[in-house]
């Protein structure tokens, strides 16, 4: 019977500074050779997914926290929202005093009438480096975002803020000032339900491995729920908790279920 893996990737397969254990290349690689399906299930949008992650071989992609879907070069599923919601989500950010990336497929931007937190600085420094696009809120009437995060402290207006995006987007607290925004109806886990429906696999086929809050829907979803061991925020929601991505943690789960 063939088994459907999804990974989360920031914490799961490369570490927060980059780092890629070439066990969890060697597991994943391993994985599908075995005949199973590996897709990466994450909150980045597809042009943020980094060549180097995509050359490790995977058979599709859930992107933006289910807002797109990819399956055998192929785009499923994507979840735009309208110029008019975007500008309004533009007036909201700025009005409470909170620090923004907005992210899309094709493009992300930062706001030059927000306040830049440190959180968001040192993520433009990593995309500087990395040599990965990024710009300015344009002022035009057609510009529009898929999804969001952002950074918060004691001088945002923080309920103002979640206020205003109730019924819109799903607030995701991902912990230390910082929070990611999903639009309404969009999950990991609804991502995965749309490309189980198109292969009829049944849940007790799907295994999932994340490592932080924005991964309980997919580790809810699967069969089997996996979380590396790091955050233990996610624990109470995973059937198994292995070690950490430096202690060969993804390659030891898929390993003690058999799927290596």
């Amino acid at each position: 019977m063939q088994n459907f893996i999804f990974f989360d990737i920031d914490g799961t397969i490369i570490s927060e500074d980059g780092f890629l254990p070439e066990s969890a290349v060697r597991a994943i690689r391993s994985a599908r050779a075995k005949g199973n399906a590996t897709l990466i299930n994450t909150g980045r949008t597809s042009m943020n997914v980094d060549p180097f992650l995509k050359e490790i071989g995977f058979d599709g992609y859930i992107y933006g926290c289910g807002t797109e879907l990819e399956y055998d070069g192929k785009i499923l599923f994507h979840e735009t929202q309208t110029p008019s919601l975007s500008r309004e989500i533009v007036e909201l950010v700025r009005r409470t005093n909170v620090a923004v990336l907005y992210e899309r497929s094709d493009a992300m931007f930062y706001d030059t009438q927000t306040r830049m937190l440190p959180g968001l600085e040192e993520l433009l420094d990593l995309y500087t480096r990395k040599h990965t696009a990024f710009s300015a809120v344009p002022e035009t009437p057609d510009w529009y975002t898929d999804k969001f995060v952002i950074w918060y402290d004691e001088k945002s207006d923080l309920a103002g803020f979640q206020k205003g995006i109730q019924g819109k987007f799903d607030y995701i607290d991902r912990g230390n000032n910082f929070a990611e925004m999903v639009p309404w109806g969009c999950s990991k886990a609804k991502g995965m339900a749309k490309l189980m429906e198109l292969f009829g696999a049944e849940r007790e086929q799907v295994f999932a491995i994340g490592d932080s809050l924005n991964d309980r829907p997919m580790l809810e979803f699967a069969g089997t729920g996996i979380a590396m061991g790091d955050n233990p925020m996610l624990h109470p929601y995973a059937d198994y908790i292995t070690v950490n991505l430096k202690e060969d943690g993804l390659e030891k789960a898929l390993a003690h279920f058999n799927l290596i």
